[in-house]
């Protein structure tokens, strides 16, 4: 049976220990790495572990001290949030749109690379 990218990552993260290792260590170059795509943009990655018994928070990121916090909460709370799968296993939560489209070549090129090694 032949998977999408999607899932044959799914089954990576769940059935790799090393791979998920060192994606929790450093997601940003595994993800580059995965994905054949090196963005020249500067932005962080954060892969925390999903467990069980934990909820995890997102927190919106502080107001600068001249912005207005009214506009910004109505922005951070209608944002629409990234969720690769809906049962809640893998997915990003985009902070801003810059970041949306960084991601979205990222998916391009892994997508581009899963199929010629197909």
């Amino acid at each position: 049976m032949r998977h999408d990218a999607g899932t044959v990552h799914t089954l990576r993260l769940v059935n790799d220990s090393a791979y998920r290792e060192r994606l929790v260590a450093d997601p940003k170059a595994v993800l580059c790495e995965e994905s054949g795509h090196s963005p020249s943009e500067d932005f962080a990655v954060e892969a925390p572990e999903q467990r069980d018994d934990t909820l995890v928070i997102l927190l919106p990121a502080k107001p600068e001290d001249d912005e207005d916090f009214g506009e910004r909460l109505t922005e951070v709370s209608q944002r629409v949030y990234d969720v690769l799968f809906s049962s809640g296993v893998g997915g990003f939560l985009i902070p801003d749109d810059r970041l949306k489209w960084v991601l979205r070549d990222i998916r391009s090129s892994w997508a581009a690379k899963a199929e010629s090694e197909a």
